[in-house]
């Protein structure tokens, strides 16, 4: 009875071993850590292993060689980092183990490899450096750029505010409002234009097109040598009635060009005038008729 209780308790100790074995397996697995793969064991001094923890990959010449086993703190600027490298892989003397991060977190070590002819062996310590890659060379760039800029832009901050808050500014927006209102109401009555008014403008100017060719369909038949005959011999005509009426010999001539028949003809106008005035008021001089057939006394 006796026995098989601790049968029991070895068969749960060996359970409970093996499972404990397989979730540090599994762990490490999750890790990048692969505890059947042989490896040697190298180190690199750091002074700064920001974004660097265990099971970081290790990479030489863009290949993955292993991974960070371990991180031990000493001091300030003696960090010592355990690296597990692939037992294949060699490195020269005077290589560089450097702590690269990455551009959203996060770090990989690099081996920048030396021209050495000699090679680390394992359990040697080889030098180590932090790079900051592409935004920690742009932060320590733009930083200082950063820094000047501020005071200048809250003052420009400040004048926006001021500027904002004044009342010409409210009024000008105000100003845009009632504007950009009017311009819906013209654009509106445009649009109406362009709807209604330019399709009727459109068709009346076809039918003054329409006539137009009309017209110009008459202008060519007009027959022009005829025309330019017709006025060439008008003109002589008047030319010939302006030579005659310049010269003195025909009747039409001695009326404009002759003063002394004019003064006869203003004279006689004048007698003539004199006649009818004595006429009308002297008519029983000139004239004897009775209504009734006899004689005044």
């Amino acid at each position: 009875m006796r026995r098989r209780v601790i049968r029991k308790e070895f068969i749960v100790g060996i359970i409970g071993i093996i499972a404990l074995l397989s979730i540090y397996l599994i762990i490490n697995f999750f890790k990048g850590i692969n505890l059947f793969k042989s490896g040697e064991t190298y180190y690199a001094k750091f002074n700064n292993v920001s974004e660097l923890v265990t099971s970081t990959s290790v990479f030489i010449n863009g290949y993955k060689a292993g991974n960070v086993r371990s991180i031990t703190y000493k001091s300030m600027n003696d960090i010592i980092v355990e690296l597990d490298i692939d037992r294949n892989m060699q490195i020269p003397k005077g290589s560089i183990a450097v702590n690269s991060l990455r551009l959203l977190g996060g770090s990989d070590v690099y081996i920048k490899l030396s021209d050495s002819g000699t090679y680390y062996q394992p359990g040697d310590t080889m030098p180590g450096m932090l790079d900051k890659g592409m935004m920690g060379e742009a932060g320590e760039k733009i930083m200082p750029a950063i820094n000047n800029i501020l005071p200048k832009l809250d003052s420009i901050l400040t004048a926006t505010n001021n500027i904002m808050s004044s009342e010409a500014l409210m009024a000008s927006v105000k100003n845009i409002e009632i504007l950009t209102e009017e311009l819906k109401t013209s654009t509106k009555q445009l649009n109406n234009i362009m709807v209604n008014d330019i399709p009727q403008i459109t068709g009346r100017v076809v039918e003054i097109e329409d006539d137009v060719l009309a017209v110009s369909s008459q202008l060519k038949e007009v027959d022009y040598e005829s025309l330019f005959a017709t006025l060439d011999s008008t003109l002589g005509n008047i030319h010939r009635i302006s030579a005659a009426l310049n010269e003195s010999q025909g009747t039409l001539g001695l009326l404009l060009n002759d003063s002394a028949l004019y003064n006869n003809l203003n004279s006689t106008c004048e007698e003539a005038n004199k006649l009818l005035e004595d006429l009308r008021e002297h008519p029983k001089r000139y004239v004897h008729f009775s209504v009734f057939g006899r004689k005044d006394k």
